[in-house]
């Protein structure tokens, strides 16, 4: 996380009944200047290779009273000078680089050029001879591992030939460099696979040598472990985070060459994820406890073994002192927004106040932009504000717990004054089917109110008996906390523009309800649980309703801290047993639903309590504040896993236990590259990131491509794409189509009239901006367009392909054949909805609440003239395919699909479809993934 520059508001406040964003501090005055001189007209680069040259050569057009020029390469200066031409000696030759050039004139730089891409390629001549005898190649060849503080890569290097100029170093017969050193260090190696090595020299600039002997490395670097961790408790006067008295826990290690970050971990469980320095502060330590510390590195190539382990004891307060009692705090609820022009666009923020909270931490899309604000109330600084983006607040108490984040927010800014939007808002309207609930929450009485929408830039005012007690609410949702038992009062709701003058519709038909007491039963109910169907290291366990329940949860009866919940469906799959064993379980019938919480493959914020344990809630879908009540609970009973195996050939599966952590490639297939908006093929690529471990290669087409995540839990593999560009770094956020490509390291041929049985597990819960694909392409022929084939785009370079989209209502067959995509069969929407009725066991279809999280069982099978597509063990479709798929050796891509999310507020503010995707996931779709592979069968199973 990033922490920012604070800026705190005491203009902003928030009454004991009243939430107010209209009185502001005074104006931030924006207080920049901007040259509008315009850069160099036409910019050229290419190869140069002379006998005394070899680079890049750039030219350009001249700018009228410049000084000098800036030369960028990859966005970063790399030289200025004052004449039109440059040649860059060090690009680097294995990759293509962007160039732009802007030019200072008087005391400010012009615009940039255009830019221009170029590669260095010494030219091939094929004339390797003198006088008839072929000249021989560099000798002495030797290829190596190196990992020092220099470098990480293969180590290259070989004698010289006479009169070379320079020499062409080739790894697997692809050119990747070219120099004149006789040492090369290959960067861009793939980790665990052995790379061939040759090299050719240039003689005289005119003549190719023959190559070298060919020699092979390992490229199988090993990630250091920290060492000399120390761990000092000490007693701080005054935290810096919550000003109080409280113990403190001082990490330091070595440093690591070449480290990216460091994870700490207390107890066993992770503390603190990507530490970028050799040291941390543990914060959350209580008095008197002992604490088993250990550090792994984040190494460019993967993840450490633990360090060497440090003890201590969190110390006491000295007489003098005393320290306050630990709390467990629920997040702030309410969070509104005001939407603001202070010389340039941002927003102010403000919450409900948190009993117990000592200060409050501000998020911005995951980012920690503010720690410890006092009141409850912030404003961004311009320079911290992005418009398309979401908040989150955290509580903090005097021990520096943290809760977990609150519900969200959306970043609006206001235009300037005098600009003129470039659209028309929706108008506006009076907000409709407006619901009062009294509710017990956190052992005191609350009233949650609720509404529908119009237009995606609205924002809500609530009125309770007549007096606004709230303002800048984004979500559909309100708690009223001021409320006391016996108390009957009535709520209007009214909504405004964020983006527009409209005057402010009138109040919503008024809704009352009387505050009522705790009616919590004395002794809980009974929940009967009526089956537990075993998976491979899971269980979907069945169970009868309860009257009066709005959610139930599953939990192990040996951590009844982390607990699952079902999204108010009858039936829970509960993760990570232990695949021998099993588990002891419990189920419980609670009041209200579960409160979401972000488990992004990381301990996030409110995710440890004091003692270290991950407290966590599974597949909550109700606002982060709520504190559901148990008003009934099972027997524990033992959930026994069931093994899952494939017997056909050619088998590749994974359960992904004990998988190995993933990493970051350093080149992109070129086709793949190019065929996604031309960007680089390597790993600086904003467009294409490709990932892998053993197993898998996981590529991320055009999706966010920081806070995309792709990690492994509970025994299976978990990922969370956001659709759009990348925030801060490109321009359109929530606007396309993204991909998440999981491409097996294994390939399958079914010549012979041979089946391919393709299997995995999902959570189904689609809808039409998100749903799971399993595209088949030929092997070697690279998946370029994963996605819609718009204007003639096609989905590999031969343009073959086969795809089965599974949708909400719906599941999908289609062959692409040079290019021409064939739909081969709609599944109709009824037949989808009986199907799923049954095998759900719940009166419903794909795409609601009930199956996140809840994994559905897939198969294909296929030959090159037949395909049948299974769900859950029922026949979906069985059908032949017209124009036989003209290849049989298949490479398998089971994928994730985000489309133009941007687009949810619009479409569901009106109708409160799906109020987890709406609240709480806007811009995502998260997938839960197990059991993944293929197989090679004799005939289609009967």
């Amino acid at each position: 996380m990033k922490l920012r520059s604070a800026l705190v508001l005491t203009g902003l406040t928030w009454g004991a009944t009243s939430l107010s964003l209209s009185t502001l501090a005074a104006p931030i005055v924006a207080n920049t200047t901007t040259a509008n001189i315009a850069g160099p007209k036409t910019i050229t680069a290419q190869s140069e290779t002379t006998t005394t040259t070899k680079g890049i050569r750039l030219n350009w057009s001249a700018v009228a009273g410049a000084k000098y020029y800036n030369v960028c390469r990859d966005n970063t200066r790399i030289s200025y000078l004052a004449s039109t031409t440059f040649l860059d000696t060090s690009s680097d030759p294995s990759k293509s680089h962007a160039y732009k050039v802007n030019a200072f004139v008087g005391d400010q730089n012009s615009n940039f050029s255009s830019i221009v891409s170029a590669q260095y390629s010494a030219p091939l001549v094929k004339t390797n001879s003198a006088g008839g005898a072929l000249i021989a190649g560099p000798a002495s060849l030797t290829a190596a591992l190196e990992d020092t503080s220099s470098g990480i890569g293969v180590r290259v290097n070989w004698t010289a030939v006479d009169n070379a100029a320079y020499y062409n170093i080739y790894r697997d017969d692809i050119r990747v460099a070219c120099q004149s050193p006789l040492t090369f260090l290959d960067r861009n190696a793939e980790p665990g696979k052995v790379h061939t090595y040759k090299i050719s020299a240039y003689v005289d600039t005119t003549k190719e040598t023959a190559f070298s002997d060919v020699v092979s490395a390992l490229f199988n670097p090993v990630t250091e472990v920290p060492a000399a961790l120390t761990a000092q408790p000490r007693w701080n006067v005054s935290c810096v985070t919550t000003g109080q008295p409280m113990p403190h826990v001082i990490l330091s290690w070595n440093v690591v060459p070449n480290s990216v970050s460091y994870s700490v971990y207390r107890n066993g469980v992770l503390l603190k994820d990507a530490v970028p320095g050799a040291g941390y502060i543990d914060m959350s330590a209580v008095s008197g406890n002992t604490y088993k510390y250990m550090v792994r590195n984040n190494g460019k190539y993967g993840q450490s073994a633990d360090s060497i382990a440090a003890i201590a004891v969190a110390p006491s307060p000295p007489l003098t002192a005393k320290a306050g009692p630990g709390n467990v705090l629920l997040p702030p609820a309410n969070v509104a927004v005001k939407n603001m022009w202070v010389g340039a666009p941002t927003d102010a923020l403000a919450w409900s106040p948190v009993a117990g909270a000592l200060a409050y931490n501000i998020y911005q899309y995951g980012d920690l932009i503010a720690a410890g604000v006092s009141g409850t109330s912030y404003q961004l600084a311009t320079s911290e504000f992005s418009k398309g983006l979401t908040y989150t607040v955290t509580a903090v108490d005097m021990l520096g717990m943290e809760s977990i984040p609150s519900s969200l927010s959306f970043s609006y800014g206001a235009k300037a004054p005098g600009v003129a939007l470039n659209y028309i808002p929706k108008p506006l309207v009076v907000p409709t089917s407006v619901k009062a609930v009294s509710q017990w929450n956190n052992s005191k009485p609350r009233v949650a109110l609720t509404w529908l929408g119009n237009g995606a830039d609205d924002f809500y005012n609530v009125y309770r008996d007549g007096v606004a007690i709230a303002s800048g609410i984004w979500s559909l949702s309100y708690f009223d906390e001021d409320v006391s038992i016996g108390q009957v009062h009535k709520y209007q709701i009214s909504a405004y523009s964020a983006v527009i003058d409209y005057p402010e519709t009138s109040g919503s038909t008024p809704v009352s309800v009387t505050v009522a007491a705790n009616t919590l039963p004395v002794v809980p109910g009974v929940v009967q649980v009526t089956s537990v169907k075993a998976n491979d290291d899971s269980a979907v366990i069945f169970f009868n309703a309860v009257p009066g329940a709005v959610d139930y949860r599953i939990y192990n009866a040996a951590n009844s801290g982390s607990m699952k919940y079902s999204g108010g469906g009858l039936s829970i799959e509960m993760n990570g047993l232990d695949p021998v064993a099993g588990a002891d379980l419990v189920v419980e019938a609670v009041d209200k639903l579960g409160p979401f919480q972000i488990m992004d493959g990381a301990m996030g914020p409110g995710a440890m309590a004091m003692n270290g344990v991950m407290s966590v809630a599974i597949n909550g879908q109700g606002d982060p504040s709520n504190l559901p009540r148990v008003i009934a609970r099972s027997a524990v009973f033992h959930a026994t896993p069931k093994a899952v195996v494939l017997t056909g050939s050619q088998v590749f599966f994974d359960n992904f236990r004990n998988a190995k952590p993933l990493v970051q490639m350093q080149t992109i297939d070129p086709a793949i590259a190019a065929a996604n908006h031309d960007g680089p093929a390597d790993a600086t690529n904003q467009f294409v990131k490709e990932y892998a471990n053993d197993k898998w290669t996981i590529r991320n087409y055009d999706a966010d491509m920081d806070y995309t995540k792709m990690f492994f839990m509970s025994n299976h593999f978990m990922d969370t794409v956001y659709d759009g560009g990348t925030a801060h770094k490109t321009d359109v956020l929530h606007n396309n189509n993204a991909t998440l490509a999981m491409i097996p390291k294994a390939t399958a041929d079914i010549s012979g009239g041979r089946v391919l049985h393709v299997t995995f597990e999902v959570d189904a819960h689609f809808d039409g901006r998100r749903w799971c694909e399993v595209q088949i392409g030929a092997a070697g022929d690279p998946l370029i367009h994963p996605a819609k084939l718009d204007g003639g785009l096609w989905p590999t370079v031969s343009g073959d392909r086969f795809r089965w989209e599974i949708g909400k209502e719906r599941s999908d067959a289609k062959q692409c054949v040079q290019g021409v995509e064939t739909v081969l069969n709609t599944y109709t929407s009824i037949l989808q909805s009986n199907v799923r009725v049954n095998i759900n066991h719940v009166a419903g279809i794909n795409g609601d609440m009930r199956d996140l999280d809840k994994r559905h069982k897939f198969d294909l099978y296929l030959t090159q003239n037949r395909y049948r597509l299974v769900e859950n063990g029922v026949v979906e479709w069985d059908g032949p395919i017209t124009t036989p798929i003209p290849f049989s050796k298949m490479q398998v891509y089971f994928v994730h699909q985000v489309y133009h999310t941007g687009n949810d507020r619009p479409e569901l503010i009106c109708q409160q479809l799906d109020p987890y995707w709406y609240n709480y996931r806007p811009f995502s779709d998260e997938r839960h993934w197990d059991n993944m592979g293929f197989e090679v069968l004799t005939a289609f199973p009967k």
